[in-house]
C-alpha cells in the first residue's frame, strides 16, 4: 500500500504534469483574457506543486526552506487568480471597473496574509501554532481570518459566475461554458477548503489535491472554447480532447519515472540508459497515439478531415477552431436576447434558413437587412418585433448593423471553406487514386521485370513454340507424353477465350482409353503442360485457367504468333493506300505463311476442330498471293507476278483468278 506522503506527492505530480500541459495548451491556441489568466494559474499550480514535491522529498534544510517560501508565495496567488478567472469568464473578457478593482484588491489581500508565512516560516499565519499573533490579536484569530479571505474570495468568484449563469438563457450555449466553471470553483473550494481546513488529519492531504487536479481539468474545459461566439460542441470536443491528452501525457511522464526507479533499484544502474530509451520511445510513440485518440473522439469522414487540413494550413488551432458560420446561430441569440427580440432568423438567398431563434418574423413591415460581403448578397437577417414593442433605437441600429456585418462575413467565410474543404476532399481523393496507379504500376513493372519471357508460337506450317530463342522440345512432365501435351497446347491455342471442355479433350487425344484412365491421364498432362508453360511456378495455375467448366490459355502467355503476325500485316496492307507498301506488307505475310495451319501437330493437327480455322487461313493466303500476283503484274514484274498466281493454284486447285492471271501472262508473253 502506498503511503500518505506517497500519495500526496503523486497527486501533485499531476498538478504538475497536467498544469504544464494544459496551460501551455491554452496559451498557445486563444488569446482570449480568460486564456492568458488561466495560463497564469496553472503554472501557478505547477510551482505551487513542485515546492511542495520539493519539500517533501529533498533531505536539503535550505532546499525546504526556499520550497516552503515559494510554496507560500505561489499559494498566495492561486486562490485571487481562480476568482480572476471566475470573472473573466463571466463577463466575457470585459469586466466593468469595479470589479477589476475588486480583484485587486484580493490579491493584495492574499500576498499579505501570506507574507509572514514566506518571510518567516516559523511564524506563519496559521489556525495551529506556531503562529503569527498582533499584540491583542490572537493568532488562532488571523488563522480564521486568512481562511475567511480564501473562502470569501473563491465565493465571489462563485457568485459572479452564478448571477452570468441566471442570466444566460438555456438556449444560449456560453451557459454550458459557465456552468463549468462554476463547478470548477466549487470544486477548487472543496479542495482547498480540505487543504487548510482541520477536516481531515495531517495524513490526508492528497484528497484535497486531488480536487484541485480535477478543477484545474474542469477550468481547461471551460476556456479552451471562449471564442466570442462558439457552437455547443466546440466545448465538448475540447474538454474530452484536452483530457485525454492530458492523461495520456501523465501516464507517459510516470512511465519514465517507474523505468528509471527500477533501473537504479532493480538493475543497479546508474546510467539512465533505460530511461533514454524509454524517453525515445515516448517521443516516437506520443504523436501516433494522439493521433488515434483525436480520431476517436472526432468525426472522421473525409470533409471533416479536409476541413482539418484546412484549419491547419490557415495557421489555427485544430482542437478549438469551428467552422466560420457555426457562429451565426450564438450570434443571432444574443442579438435576440440583447435586443428582447420576439424572434430572428438569417436565410439565405435561395430562402433556406440558417439560423434562427424565437419566433419567426412574419408580416411585411418587419425590419430586414440585407447580408453583403465584398459586394456580395450572401443571405438577410429578419428581425421580429420587440416584446415591448418599442421601435428600435438609433443604438440597437447601430448594434443590428454591425450583426448583419458579422453574419455577412461568416457565411461567405463559411462558403469559402466548404468550397475548400470539398476542394481538399476531392484533392485528396486524387491523390489516393494517384498513389494506387503508382502502386499497381510498380507491381506491374516488377512482375514484368520477373517474368519469364513470352512464348513465340509459330502455327502456320509445323507447330513450332519457342521461349527466349529456344525451342521447346519437351512438353510433358515424367508421367506426362509430350506428344498428348504438345496436342493439348495446340488445342487450347486454337480455341482461345472459346476454351476447351475436360470432355473434347479426352475424345480428342485418349479415345480408346476408358473415362478413369483418361481422366488421369489427362490431369497429369494438364500439370506436365503447366510446368513446361510456367517453369519457375510463378503464376501457378494461371497459365492454363478452369472456370466455366473450361480450361484456357491465359492470352498473356503468347507473346507473339505468325497467325496473328500473319493477319496484321494484311489488315495493314488493306489501310494503306500507297502500292509498294502495301506490296511490301503482303510479302510480309507471304512469307510467315510456311504451310498449312497446325500442319502435323500430334492429334490435334489431323482432327476435325482445325478444318475450319485450316481453311479460312489458307483462303486468305490465296487472296494474298492474288493481291501479290496483280501487283507484280501492274508493276511489270512478269516473273514474279506469275510465281505468285502459281502458288495460289498450288493452295487451290480451284483458283480462276489465278489460272486468269496465268493467262495474261501468257499472252502478253
Amino acid at each position: 500500500m502506498p503511503t500518505p506522503q506517497q500519495l500526496e506527492v503523486a497527486a501533485h505530480s499531476l498538478i504538475a504534469v497536467l498544469g504544464v500541459w494544459l496551460g501551455l495548451t491554452v496559451f498557445t491556441r486563444s488569446r482570449a483574457l480568460s486564456s492568458r489568466i488561466f495560463t497564469f494559474l496553472s503554472l501557478a499550480l505547477v510551482v505551487w506543486s513542485c515546492a511542495i514535491i520539493l519539500q517533501r522529498l529533498s533531505g536539503s534544510l535550505p532546499a525546504v526552506q526556499i520550497g516552503h517560501a515559494i510554496e507560500e508565495t505561489a499559494g498566495a496567488l492561486i486562490v485571487p487568480a481562480t476568482a480572476h478567472l471566475s470573472l473573466a469568464i463571466a463577463a466575457e473578457g470585459h469586466p466593468t471597473g469595479g470589479r477589476r478593482r475588486v480583484i485587486g484588491v484580493l490579491y493584495v489581500l492574499s500576498v499579505l496574509f501570506a507574507l509572514p508565512g514566506i518571510v518567516d516560516p516559523a511564524a506563519p499565519i496559521s489556525l495551529v501554532a506556531p503562529h503569527l499573533s498582533l499584540g491583542p490579536v490572537p493568532g488562532a484569530v488571523l488563522g480564521w481570518a486568512w481562511i475567511a479571505s480564501r473562502l470569501g474570495t473563491l465565493s465571489i468568484g462563485a457568485v459572479w459566475l452564478l448571477e452570468a449563469f441566471r442570466g444566460t438563457p438555456r438556449a444560449d450555449p456560453r451557459r454550458r461554458q459557465l456552468g463549468v466553471t462554476l463547478a470548477t470553483v466549487v470544486v477548487a473550494a472543496v479542495g482547498g477548503a480540505i487543504r487548510f481546513l482541520p477536516v481531515l488529519g495531517e495524513t490526508d492531504p492528497w484528497i484535497g489535491i486531488s480536487l484541485v487536479a480535477v478543477a484545474m481539468i474542469l477550468a481547461a474545459a471551460a476556456v479552451l472554447p471562449a471564442g466570442v461566439f462558439f457552437a455547443a460542441e466546440v466545448a465538448g470536443k475540447a474538454f474530452w480532447t484536452s483530457i485525454g491528452l492530458g492523461l495520456g501525457l501523465f501516464l507517459l511522464v510516470g512511465a519514465l519515472v517507474a523505468v528509471d526507479t527500477a533501473s537504479r533499484s532493480l538493475l543497479g544502474l546508474d546510467l539512465p540508459l533505460l530511461t533514454a530509451m524509454a524517453l525515445v520511445v515516448t517521443i516516437a510513440v506520443y504523436e501516433p497515439a494522439a493521433t488515434w485518440l483525436r480520431a476517436r473522439l472526432r468525426d472522421r469522414s473525409p470533409r471533416a478531415i479536409a476541413r482539418e487540413r484546412l484549419v491547419r494550413a490557415l495557421g489555427q488551432s485544430t482542437l478549438t477552431t469551428q467552422a466560420a458560420d457555426a457562429g451565426v446561430q450564438p450570434a443571432l441569440t444574443r442579438l435576440t436576447r440583447a435586443l428582447d427580440l420576439a424572434g430572428a432568423v438569417v436565410v439565405r438567398p435561395d430562402g433556406a434558413i440558417v439560423a434562427s431563434d424565437g419566433l419567426e418574423p412574419e408580416g411585411p413591415h418587419q425590419p430586414t437587412v440585407a447580408l453583403i460581403a465584398d459586394g456580395e448578397a450572401v443571405g438577410e437577417l429578419r428581425l421580429g418585433r420587440a416584446r415591448s414593442g418599442a421601435q428600435l433605437s438609433s443604438r440597437d441600429e447601430e448594434l443590428v448593423r454591425l450583426t448583419a456585418r458579422y453574419l455577412a462575413a461568416a457565411l461567405r467565410t463559411g462558403r469559402r471553406e466548404d468550397e475548400q474543404a470539398d476542394a481538399l476532399t476531392d484533392l485528396s481523393e486524387d491523390r489516393a487514386e494517384l498513389d494506387s496507379t503508382a502502386s499497381t504500376l510498380h507491381a506491374a513493372l516488377l512482375r514484368h521485370a520477373s517474368a519469364p519471357p513470352g512464348l513465340h508460337v509459330f502455327a502456320l506450317g509445323t507447330l513450332r513454340v519457342e521461349r527466349g530463342g529456344e525451342r521447346i522440345q519437351r512438353w510433358g512432365g515424367e508421367k506426362a507424353g509430350t506428344r498428348q501435351a504438345q496436342g493439348l497446347f495446340a488445342f487450347l491455342f486454337d480455341r482461345g477465350e472459346r476454351g476447351v471442355a475436360k470432355d473434347e479433350a479426352l475424345e480428342l487425344i485418349w479415345p480408346d482409353t476408358d473415362l478413369e484412365r483418361a481422366d488421369l491421364a489427362f490431369h497429369r498432362t494438364l500439370g506436365g503442360l503447366r510446368h513446361t508453360l510456367d517453369p519457375d511456378g510463378r503464376s501457378g495455375k494461371q497459365v492454363i485457367r478452369f472456370y466455366n467448366d473450361r480450361y484456357r490459355l491465359d492470352p498473356a502467355l503468347v507473346e507473339w504468333s505468325d497467325v496473328g503476325a500473319f493477319l496484321g500485316r494484311l489488315d495493314e496492307a488493306r489501310a494503306t493506300s500507297d502500292r509498294k507498301e502495301a506490296l511490301r506488307l503482303l510479302e510480309a505475310a507471304r512469307a510467315l505463311y510456311r504451310g498449312e495451319y497446325l500442319d502435323d501437330c500430334p492429334f490435334y493437327g489431323d482432327s476435325a476442330h482445325v478444318d475450319d480455322r485450316r481453311e479460312a487461313l489458307r483462303g486468305r493466303c490465296v487472296d494474298l498471293l492474288l493481291a501479290v500476283g496483280e501487283g507484280y503484274e501492274q508493276a511489270g514484274d512478269r516473273v514474279s507476278a506469275a510465281a505468285a498466281y502459281r502458288d495460289a493454284l498450288a493452295l487451290s486447285d480451284d483458283c480462276p483468278p489465278a489460272q486468269a492471271g496465268l493467262a495474261r501472262l501468257a499472252h502478253q508473253g
